[in-house]
C-alpha cells in the first residue's frame, strides 16, 4: 500500500528513510504528510547533482487523529527524472506511543 491510515488517535513516532538520485540536477523535497499536507519538522530539501544517490531519513513524533492517512511525497523545483535506490530505497513506520 502507499499509504498507512491510523486506526487509532493518539500520539505517535513516524519514522522514515528515502533513497533517490535525480536525472538533472535541482533540488529535491522529500516529506511526509497526513491527509495530504506536510508535516510539520519532516521536510527535507536537497540540493542533488545528476546521479548522486542521497539518503532522506528521519523521525518525528506527532499527534494524528483516527482515519489520518501518512504517506511520504517527493517534489522539485522543475520536472525531474527521479530513479529510487536499489535495494530497499523507502521506508515508512508508523509506531503508537500511548496507550
Amino acid at each position: 500500500a502507499n499509504t498507512v491510515t491510523v486506526t487509532t488517535a493518539g500520539t505517535y513516532e513516524i519514522n522514515y528513510l528515502l533513497t533517490a538520485s535525480v536525472a538533472i540536477g535541482t533540488t529535491l523535497t522529500m516529506a511526509v504528510r497526513q491527509n495530504g499536507t506536510n508535516i510539520p519538522g519532516s521536510v527535507i530539501s536537497r540540493i542533488l547533482a545528476v546521479g548522486v544517490e542521497s539518503i532522506y531519513s528521519g523521525s518525528i513524533i506527532t499527534t494524528l487523529a483516527a482515519g489520518a492517512n501518512i504517506d511520504m511525497a517527493l517534489s522539485a523545483l522543475i520536472a525531474v527524472g527521479v530513479t529510487l535506490g536499489g535495494g530497499t530505497n523507502a521506508i515508512l513506520s508508523v509506531k503508537k506511543l500511548n496507550a
